[in-house]
């Protein structure tokens, strides 16, 4: 009698909000056939057989009742973890960042569920060997690096919208085009960087485009540019998916800034940077912190990468007169590629949890 398959069950609010990383993963693993479901208790009284329970931003499984993540839910979800484990289920963790990087500053409660789920996991993910290699001073649990991924461009026929068409027309109007695209953060430290890049710049335009994740952030923007908004672009809303990739092939480069200072420090260990994954993913040059997890990701690509106590000063100095060549590889699309690869490491790491049962 053939076995039903061990069900993989990620832990996530999608598809109720399908962000395009569940969305390729969704795609790419048919041999996982994942699931996935937003809280942990449905797996308690789960009818057939145990499977994995992967879990990814951890942050959204210990809140209270207000919404505020604490010791005493982080502890309720690990006293939850444990119950599944007796019970049968493997718990796996894909690492993207070791603690909560939107919202609050990271505090004791994040700590007290890393650790925790450190402690339990059967098996732990990453995107590099940079965050394996500090990860391994931190679990006993084995360690599967399955590599990053980018959006796979897809053929759309809805026309841009009329304010992003209007940004893309000015990308291409300016000398060097240099993009920001994604959740507008403080651990992005994007005021700062604004007036850094305008003391040290006087052709290239600078273009920021996505949702206020910080209060606050975006009125601080507005006044690190006041008296120069003809060369810093400021589109404070969510860009769609299928609205992406046209903004990166207007793009000259893309910066992706992270603060490595006070609860960001962690940064320095482990980084899942997924805004400099999508600019890898478009073949466009990237201006970051050098840092393990991007001096891995940005290995032979087109890069300036800065000292993260220094900051981009002296590379934002440079933009004006030495600005980027295209990459040779820039329209090869290699996104579908390398999520098949993330797919079949998947695949074969549940096939490793279950082949001595």
């Amino acid at each position: 009698m053939t076995r039903p398959p061990r069900p993989w069950v990620i832990i996530t609010d999608y598809p109720t909000w399908p962000s395009p990383y569940f969305h390729e993963l969704h795609t790419h693993t048919p041999d996982l056939a994942p699931e996935f479901t937003p809280h942990l208790h449905t797996l308690h009284n789960r009818p057939g057989p145990p499977g994995v329970v992967n879990l990814h931003r951890l942050k959204r499984l210990y809140r209270d009742g207000a919404g505020a993540r604490t010791v005493a839910a982080a502890e309720a979800m690990l006293i939850s973890l444990r119950t599944l484990r007796a019970a049968g289920w493997r718990v796996v963790w894909t690492v993207h960042n070791l603690l909560p990087i939107d919202g609050a500053p990271p505090g004791e409660a994040d700590r007290v569920a890393t650790h925790g789920v450190l402690e339990l996991a059967d098996a732990v993910v990453t995107h590099t060997h940079a965050d394996a290699h500090h990860l391994a001073s931190l679990t006993l649990a084995p360690i599967t690096v399955a590599g990053w991924g980018g959006l796979t461009p897809r053929p759309t026929s809805r026309p841009l919208p009329a304010h992003l068409a209007y940004m893309v027309g000015r990308m291409r109007a300016a000398t060097s085009a240099v993009l920001v695209l994604g959740n507008l953060t403080d651990y992005k430290d994007l005021p700062a960087t604004t007036r850094v890049f305008l003391e040290q710049t006087w052709r290239a335009h600078l273009f920021i485009a996505g949702p206020e994740c910080t209060p606050g952030l975006i009125t601080d923007l507005e006044h690190s540019i006041i008296g120069h908004e003809e060369r810093v672009h400021l589109l404070a809303e969510r860009v769609e998916a299928q609205d992406v990739p046209t903004l990166y092939a207007a793009a000259d480069v893309a910066l992706c800034s992270y603060r490595t200072d006070g609860p960001w420090e962690f940064f320095t260990r482990v980084l899942h940077p997924s805004s400099v994954g999508t600019a890898l993913s478009f073949g466009v040059p990237v201006i970051a912190p050098d840092l393990p997890a991007i001096r891995e990701m940005t290995d032979a690509h087109p890069r300036l990468l800065y000292p993260p106590r220094e900051g981009p000063t002296t590379v934002f100095a440079a933009l004006d007169e030495h600005p980027f060549p295209a990459p040779v590889d820039r329209d090869r699309q290699q996104g579908t590629a390398r999520w098949r690869h993330i797919g079949a490491i998947y695949a074969h790491l549940a096939a490793e949890l279950w082949e001595n049962e």
